[in-house]
């Protein structure tokens, strides 16, 4: 699902998601990604907890785990909801935590080995090569496993810390392929491997092995035979005759039972590596023909989890794989993450070489995914036939301002075997697929690789690693951060004698300002591994400015002796040089290459340097509020200008005296300091807000939680007592994808709010406290915000006059035995879209419904407006769902009603619901339970059962059974004006526990219009709703004449849009049918009047609507409401 369409599900404002943490606590998101609900774990109730959405992603975050965040010893993405809910790891789609455990030398891990275990933790593989092993936590017990992990003597929150013998806690997290306890094969899967000497047949001309000149190789008698090449993939069709008889072994690592290849992917790669051109006749043959394959199933649809592929890499090096292809990546970040260390940390212990893709996030900067950032890593990019590069493949440097990619290789229209039972690629012969990405050139790659390996048989992978990069093509006026040190040539490989270590110079970072620039070095050793001695003359050649324009050679970088001599099986060295003070120099990443030539040879080496751009040092020391250094200070820096994160305080402050120092470009930036500290015994929380920091010097910023003053806000009954509470800020950036929205959740009268430091433009900062004010269920409600902009509250006092307030009355029905209601409430402020992200919906107090008299009082002041929901259960039933209205703003001193839980029930609702649509991607969810009133209506999890069906021009896209109304998501045809598309849904909820809305089917038949390829459009589906006068238990008096009002909301509801309407009614349970016109007025009101029979029952309803466009929707509503006497 392409992140444009993710980011715009449809639906909004209404708990469909529900993400349990690994401390327990759980967090509700509505169908665009927002936090609706957050829920303390058994035994947290006073823990707060913090919410921060910046650049695409929220962070929920319980302030007992800040310290080990601090630390290093907790995955921050363990509270990334926005991660989470991408990766499936919603409670709808998986019932437990995964997790990767790392331990400690010494005898403490055994006893945390057995704690985790007695928690009830599954642990599903050992992982030594990390000295640690993946487990999962049931979400039940998950705030269990937890406790295990951490430290049960830790005392304060703030010291709270991993167990003895526990050194980190990551999340199993999932990768993607890289393009635009398992199960041992056995000898009876796999035949013995014969490999021949060359190819047979001619290999494409326009194929990659030609372009990266293999036949040179094969023709010298190198084709990789006896070296073992492993795939981590999708698996294999080990029936293609492209790499039959020649997988030497295969495991599955994937958790799906099989090596078999469902997606084609592994395949694709597998026959780039080692194919041997038979399906073809020799046309589309692999680099390394000659290879074994050693195949890992880490993947099984598209993704796989980092335990499947650490356990792989495990087993490739058990089974002394030589190279390890890796197509596959995910987003990088600062620091290693247990696969950049598994790859370092393999590669020198065994010699093996991982050659790994760069990603496809390209033409962007800075886009080099992991594990490719590995120092490690053989990271390659990707180039077409003419040898440019690639517009998709990842460009460095890395987020750790490394260079890389290493090299690059084709892939583009890369054709290769096809899987029996995959699906990915394009049609490209009988047996053949055409894919392209960094995916297929990482193979290619490694085949070359295995050649080298083949021709020298005592060469490590470092060392393979380097001589690809000596010998590589020059691709003239291209960066080194876009392609490395150019693209592979293995007829120069094979004949070269000569090597330079390192494979690529990485002069570092130059600090701002560059007047004062020293120049830096390092060393180049070149070895010679021929029996003559070789004289290489030294330049610089290829040197390309940040802006990827070429520049003079010797403007930046310099190389010395111009020429030295190599002595036959010895090495020499040669210095290169950056120098970066020039005035004019642009700033930003600088590359260039440094040429070795002579001997009829040309050592090519990767020059690169950084030229950092204005920047300045921030010096922050935070202290507690009981004096004390803050070392587990919870900062967030947004780079409002860049949408950058800085986390400077996680691994920052090495001794523990609060003081930190971070380098940040020039520009605005927001920081958001959550201090914990104990006073007395207690928790308290500070939260010190700077709004308008602007970086255009050296600072220093005392974040000291003592200047932060309590919270007192009182309602106009002063008897009420506060419910629950939210203190949320926003602050908007230079674009909005950059703005910045954070949230406290608490009610803890230890909390403490400041403004530290400048402020911001009233404009550009807003920061609210809004809670729920209560005395008991039965009296009035209020649901207050105060609002404050530019600054931060610096503590606040605040009695709210009921002056100003509006008054709504509420009555709630019931449909299912001892129903109870409890109202929550969450606010929006115009023009600040982005506080959406962070203000949950917050709960007044349980009410035994029905009731007609509830009342609630809400703010009106600076635009506010209140989206005003309940939720519905019952001892036996805690969950039986929720309704929502929309975002209104209401009117002081006016008066309003509103009716929740009564019929009609049916499907559609208010907002943004229905389907979008983007090329050929789908996103749909349509509420089906939404209440006569018109508010939009979600079971709990497990009170509906649901059969959605999505087919495109006939073919199907989505059959599921859910319990939930979820966001489906489906890929398929690309749409066009004259494809049909149909969306079915059925859902039913137990006769049994409801007297109505039983049964809901609806079917939906249309065309989409043709939208640009980049935008997102609309599916034109409609609902007809029937708001009937109904009793609060939905019902109305048998025997009677009643008139129906009729509604049609989503596409048809336009203005002149409706073709047609057709209504009927049954009053014996759907089994029999009877026509009912509808009566229109002329202000376009409609209507069915029904004689309702003198026997007690239920009456249901059908309905078709057809649009001006020929768009129908044809819904039944089953036992819609019952008539008593």
């Amino acid at each position: 699902m392409p992140a444009a369409l993710e980011g715009e599900r449809a639906g909004a404002g209404r708990t469909v998601e529900q993400i349990t943490l690994i401390t327990g606590d759980t967090v509700g998101l509505d169908a665009k990604g927002r936090v609706t609900k957050v829920t303390r774990g058994a035994g947290r109730g006073g823990v707060p907890l913090s919410i921060q959405h910046f650049a695409g992603h929220t962070y929920v975050i319980p302030a007992d785990v800040s310290r080990l965040l601090a630390d290093g010893r907790l995955d921050r993405r363990l509270f990334d909801v926005t991660g989470l809910a991408a990766a499936d790891y919603d409670d709808a789609h998986r019932r437990n935590v995964p997790l990767i455990v790392s331990y400690e030398k010494g005898g403490a891990q055994q006893s945390a080995r057995r704690a985790v275990r007695s928690a009830d933790a599954d642990v599903r593989r050992q992982l030594p090569v990390i000295r640690g092993e993946s487990m999962t936590a049931s979400k039940p017990g998950a705030g269990r496993v937890f406790k295990a992990l951490t430290d049960p003597l830790a005392g304060p929150a703030d010291d709270l810390t991993t167990a003895p013998g526990v050194d980190r806690i990551w999340l199993d997290a999932r990768r993607n392929l890289r393009t635009d306890s398992g199960r041992t094969t056995t000898a009876a899967d796999t035949p013995a491997v014969k490999a021949t000497s060359a190819p047979q047949g001619t290999p494409d001309p326009k194929g990659g092995p030609v372009q990266i000149g293999a036949p040179v190789a094969w023709k010298a008698g190198y084709d990789g035979k006896g070296v073992d090449v492993a795939v981590l993939d999708t698996g294999i069709d080990a029936t293609h005759p492209d790499v039959k008889g020649r997988i030497a072994a295969a495991k599955d690592f994937s958790g799906s039972g099989s090596t078999d290849d469902k997606v084609g992917h592994g395949t694709h790669v597998a026959s780039t590596i080692a194919g041997s051109g038979a399906r073809s006749g020799g046309k589309h043959v692999g680099v390394a023909p000659g290879a074994r394959l050693l195949v890992g199933k880490v993947f099984d649809a598209g993704y796989g989890e980092d335990s499947g592929i650490l356990a792989g890499m495990q087993w490739a090096v058990q089974q002394k794989a030589k190279i390890v292809n890796m197509s596959l990546g995910s987003t990088d970040f600062t620091g290693d993450d247990p696969i950049e260390q598994a790859v370092n940390d393999l590669s020198k212990s065994s010699g093996t070489l991982f050659a790994i893709a760069a990603g496809n996030e390209g033409p962007t900067d800075g886009t080099v995914g992991s594990p490719g950032s590995a120092e490690q890593a053989l990271t390659v990019a990707a180039v077409d036939r003419d040898d440019k590069p690639a517009g998709f493949s990842s460009r460095g440097p890395t987020a750790e301002s490394a260079l890389k990619p290493d090299l690059s290789a084709p892939g583009v229209g890369i054709v290769a075997a096809k899987a029996a039972h995959g699906s990915d690629g394009d049609p490209a012969g009988p047996g053949y697929v055409s894919m392209s990405g960094t995916s297929m050139a990482t193979p290619a790659t490694a085949g070359a690789a295995a050649i080298l390996a083949q021709q020298h048989r005592d060469w490590t992978g470092q060392r393979i690693k380097s001589a690809l990069l000596a010998s590589a093509k020059p691709l003239s006026g291209q960066s080194a951060y876009t392609v490395g040190a150019g693209r592979v040539d293995l007829g120069r490989a094979i004949n070269q004698t000569v090597s330079a270590a390192p494979a690529s110079v990485d002069l570092g970072t130059q600090q701002w300002p560059h007047a004062d620039d020293r120049p830096v070095s390092r060393t180049l050793t070149y070895r010679n591994s021929g029996d003559r001695p070789v004289t290489l003359d030294l330049a610089l050649a290829d040197q390309v400015d940040p802006r990827g324009k070429a520049a003079p050679a010797a403007e930046v970088f310099t190389v010395s002796p111009a020429r030295l001599t190599i002595p036959a099986g010895g090495t020499a060295e040669a210095t290169v040089t950056a120098d970066t003070h020039a005035d004019g120099l642009a700033d930003g990443a600088w590359s260039a290459a440094v040429t070795a030539t002579g001997g009829g040879q040309t050592v090519r080496s990767a020059v690169g340097v950084v030229r950092e751009v204005e920047s300045y040092d921030l010096t922050l020391k935070a202290t507690g509020r009981d004096g004390k250094p803050a070392s587990g200070t919870d900062l967030a820096i947004a780079g409002l200008n860049s949408g950058r994160m800085y986390r400077p305080y996680d691994s920052g402050d090495k001794d523990g005296d609060g003081r930190v120092t971070v380098r940040l470009p020039k520009g605005r930036y927001l920081l958001d300091t959550r201090i914990e500290s104990t006073t007395g015994g207690r928790d308290e929380l500070s939260w010190l807000v700077t709004p308008g920091l602007v970086m255009n010097r050296d600072q220093t910023l005392t974040l000291d939680a003592r200047t932060a003053r309590p919270v007192h806000v009182t309602a106009p009954d002063t008897r009420a007592k506060l419910r629950a509470a939210q203190t949320v800020i926003a602050a908007r950036g230079a674009d909005p994808a950059y703005d910045y929205a954070g949230s406290v959740d608490t009610d803890s009268d230890r909390f403490y709010l400041a403004q530290a430091g400048p402020a911001a433009p009233a404009a550009g900062f807003i920061a609210q406290y809004g809670g729920i004010w209560q005395r008991d269920a039965k009296d009035p409600q209020y649901n207050l915000v105060v609002t404050r902009k530019g600054t931060m509250f610096t503590g606040l006092k605040r009695s709210v006059p009921a002056r100003g307030l509006s008054k709504v009355v509420t009555a709630t029905g019931s449909v299912a035995a001892s129903t109870r209601a409890t109202p929550n409430a969450s606010w929006s402020v115009p023009g600040w879209d982005i506080l959406g992200r962070v203000v949950s919906a917050l709960d007044g107090a349980a009410r035994k419904a029905p009731y007609s008299s509830g009342v609630q009082y809400v703010s009106t002041a600076d635009g506010l407006r209140w989206n005003l929901g309940m939720a519905l259960g019952s001892a036996a039933r805690p969950d039986l769902g929720a309704l929502y209205g929309t975002d209104r703003r209401y009117q002081p001193g006016r008066t309003y009603q509103q009716t929740y839980n009564t019929g009609v029930f049916g499907p559609g609702g208010d907002g943004d619901w229905g389907g979008k649509y983007l090329g050929g991607d789908y996103s749909i969810c349509v509420p089906m339970f939404s209440d006569g009133p018109g508010h939009t209506g979600f079971p709990g999890a497990g009170e509906a059962a649901y059969r959605t069906r999505f087919t495109a021009g006939g073919t199907t896209l989505v059959d599921k059974k859910l319990d939930i109304c979820e966001i489906l998501q489906a890929t398929g045809l690309k749409n066009s004006p004259t494809a049909r598309y149909r969306l079915s849904i059925d859902a039913s909820r137990p006769a049994a526990t409801y007297r109505v809305g039983t049964r809901m089917s609806a079917v939906w038949d249309f065309t989409l219009r043709p939208v640009p390829s980049t935008e997102i459009g609309t599916m034109p589906l409609s609902a007809v709703r029937f708001t009937p006068k109904l009793s609060l238990d939905s019902t109305t008096k048998a025997g009677t004449r009643i008139t129906v009002p009729v509604t049609v909301s989503g596409a048809a509801a336009a203005r002149g849009a409706l073709r047609s309407l057709t209504v009927k009614v049954s009053y014996d349970g759907g089994r029999t049918w009877k026509n009912t016109p509808v009566r229109t007025t002329a202000n376009g009101k409609r209507s069915v009047t029904l004689a309702q029979p003198r026997t007690p029952g239920s009456v249901s309803f059908k309905a078709t609507a057809t649009d001006t466009r020929g768009n129908t929707v044809n819904q039944a509503m089953i036992n819609a409401y019952r008539t008593v006497r």
